[in-house]
């Protein structure tokens, strides 16, 4: 089974996007620009997160962390059968989990992480809910299912198998799923996080990854009666291996 990591050229540096002291949830939630971009770290608490707190001047402060990742995936040329995407947890997992399209890192993983990436979300609009618009990559993981000693799988939905197989790069970004995604603003003082690795840990054995499999080609017709579902090999010759048999 096939593995890609996520990416870290020096451009293309995953990371974090963050918003924080705004006075309401709509500006948090709904900026088109982050207060600060984090990328380059080895990991950390705000792989997602949205908060809400006092001010010292009485008022209420909110704010949004989101993850954006990149994978190269152009070397993917036949149909990808299944796939899993993983995130080796960290730290904390008081908040939820989902992965969705991002157009972040100029869309093409061209360019750096930016502040103006932060609502890169294919299907965002800003005030509404993203279920229904957005195009999910992995389902929601949620409160305390995160595990912060192993990883998280997501399983690869259909439109994350087609962008691998048909695009250069997959880009995603991770948000918290319960407040963020669907728009739904915290009601009351709190700090609901999930922390993960990034690829710029050492080593791979804690980087984000997808794991993947192609789908079997070959001869895909019955041999002397027998379904080519049921036939694994020809004469010793695997089916994914054959074109043809006696020359048809």
């Amino acid at each position: 089974m096939p593995t890609i990591y996520s990416s870290s050229s020096g451009t293309e540096d995953d990371g974090y996007v963050s918003i924080d002291s705004q006075s309401s949830w709509a500006n948090a939630r709904d900026a088109t620009s982050g207060s600060y971009v984090t990328d380059a770290l080895t990991n950390t608490n705000n792989f997602t997160r949205v908060s809400r707190s006092n001010t010292r001047g009485g008022g209420i402060a909110y704010g949004v962390s989101r993850s954006f990742l990149v994978f190269d995936t152009s070397g993917i040329t036949a149909t990808v059968a299944s796939a899993t995407l993983s995130i080796r947890g960290v730290g904390a997992n008081d908040g939820s989990v989902i992965a969705v399209k991002s157009t972040a890192f100029g869309g093409d993983g061209g360019t750096s992480l930016a502040s103006g990436d932060f609502n890169a979300i294919s299907g965002y609009s800003s005030g509404s809910s993203l279920a229904g618009s957005a195009t999910i990559y992995g389902p929601q993981i949620l409160t305390t299912s995160w595990s912060t000693s192993g990883y998280n799988d997501f399983t690869a939905t259909s439109d994350l198998l087609t962008d691998m197989q048909n695009n250069n790069v997959v880009i995603i970004c991770f948000m918290d799923y319960t407040n963020d995604y669907l728009n739904s603003a915290l009601t009351s003082n709190a700090y609901l996080n999930c922390g993960a690795y990034y690829t710029e840990y050492s080593g791979t054995s804690r980087d984000p990854k997808i794991d993947y499999t192609l789908a079997v080609t070959g001869y895909a017709n019955d041999v002397n009666g027998v379904a080519s579902a049921n036939i694994g090999k020809v004469n010793g010759v695997a089916t994914a291996s054959i074109n043809k048999v006696n020359g048809i």
